[in-house]
């Protein structure tokens, strides 16, 4: 299977190229050269208002939406975007299938969430049971909108949020437990990942097979269409442990899951930096998709250590003082192979200057056009050797 080139009457040809090249750590020697895909509309609801009132319970609606979204931002920003439909339902649909209590939004401008942990002791963890992906909690959901979407649809289709083992463990334990059982109950933790590991890889091989896409590829990981691998996982909560808890824990679920799709996106945002020599350790790492949220320094150390054998995918949301952020972040870099931006424009919030997030009404497309002029001047000033701050 092959991305379409096309889509609605928009090439899509040079994106594909771009992206393409990109992975493959060719040389840049133009601004034109690095992809620069500015989501708007975003297909979460967090901070977003316009959402339809039936967008989590009519597939139909939430196809629309996306399509019509893509269609005016392919009129209106001359990015990089290649347009897929996300079925999205929220970060916990794997939690919910072991048993957390999941429920719809109660306001706009939220997502379906987890209420509370399924797991309350530690003889619970050894009554878990694999979830089937057409009876346990939403993952039936996200089946029939990925079926509509391929039915009835033609945008391509990608995976829901994939968040990874340790993340979904800390929702069906709740962290402080989890935590605390890594050091006084380690092998137990240890069966929990496991099975959690092994629910997620049936998880993506269902969706995959529904959605008709090969394993190691994807139509869209994350925010980024026609990815040419496979799978994607987050561990947000990384910025909560130690290198040496990730490394027992974490990092072998983690390269299992890589394994089985020919390898994958980690993905976390924030201070996840002191995992660097964990995550070169794990086989099968393609792409960092990280939100730098202001540690500027930390983050260019990171880049450097990754060396060019991995993408860095930079996905902040966009923040208030765009000219300025995006000029501290891209003067601490020093090689911009294997690099393409992949941010999120949202309408009711905006990131701070110490990478907080703070309530701002903004027209997400005139924000995406000041980002991709500051971007791209950077780009222009990085490659002649001009500084940028």
């Amino acid at each position: 299977m092959s991305f379409p080139s096309s889509w609605r009457g928009y090439d899509l040809t040079p994106r594909l190229a771009k992206i393409e090249r990109t992975f493959g750590g060719a040389e840049v020697t133009s601004p034109d050269q690095v992809p620069l895909l500015v989501n708007t509309p975003c297909y979460f609801a967090f901070a977003t208002y316009d959402k339809p009132d039936d967008y989590f319970t009519n597939p139909a609606s939430m196809v629309e939406y996306q399509a019509q979204g893509y269609e005016r931002h392919l009129a209106a920003i001359d990015d990089d975007l290649v347009p897929y439909f996300m079925p999205w339902f929220g970060t916990g649909v794997l939690a919910s299938a072991f048993g957390c209590p999941m429920e719809l939004p109660s306001e706009p401008g939220n997502d379906p969430a987890v209420t509370g942990p399924c797991i309350h002791s530690l003889a619970d963890i050894g009554r878990l049971r694999m979830p089937d992906p057409y009876r346990d909690g939403w993952m039936p959901t996200v089946l029939r909108a990925i079926d509509y979407a391929r039915d009835n649809s033609d945008l391509p289709v990608g995976l829901t949020d994939m968040q990874g083992p340790l993340d979904t463990v800390g929702q069906m334990c709740g962290q402080q437990q989890l935590f605390m059982w890594m050091y006084d109950q380690p092998r137990l933790v240890h069966d929990l990942f496991n099975i959690v590991t092994e629910a997620f890889i049936a998880w993506v091989q269902v969706q995959k097979e529904h959605i008709g896409e090969p394993l190691g590829r994807s139509n869209g990981l994350q925010g980024v269409g026609a990815s040419p691998i496979g799978v994607w996982e987050s561990d947000d909560d990384m910025v909560m442990i130690g290198p040496g808890q990730y490394r027992e824990f974490v990092a072998p679920y983690v390269s299992r899951i890589f394994q089985a799709f020919g390898g994958g996106s980690l993905h976390f945002c924030g201070k996840g930096y002191q995992h660097l020599d964990n995550i070169l350790a794990i086989p099968g790492v393609r792409v960092v998709n990280t939100s730098p949220m202001a540690n500027y320094e930390a983050f260019a150390r990171f880049r450097q250590g990754l060396g060019q054998d991995v993408v860095v995918q930079l996905q902040d949301i966009a923040p208030l003082d765009v000219e300025g952020y995006y000029k501290r972040l891209l003067a601490e870099m020093d090689d911009l192979r294997r690099v393409m931006l992949a941010t999120f424009v949202v309408d009711g919030l905006a990131m701070d200057a110490e990478g907080g997030y703070v309530v701002a009404q903004r027209e997400p497309f005139e924000v995406a056009r000041r980002i991709l002029n500051v971007v791209r001047d950077c780009l222009a000033k990085k490659l002649a050797g001009e500084p940028l701050v």
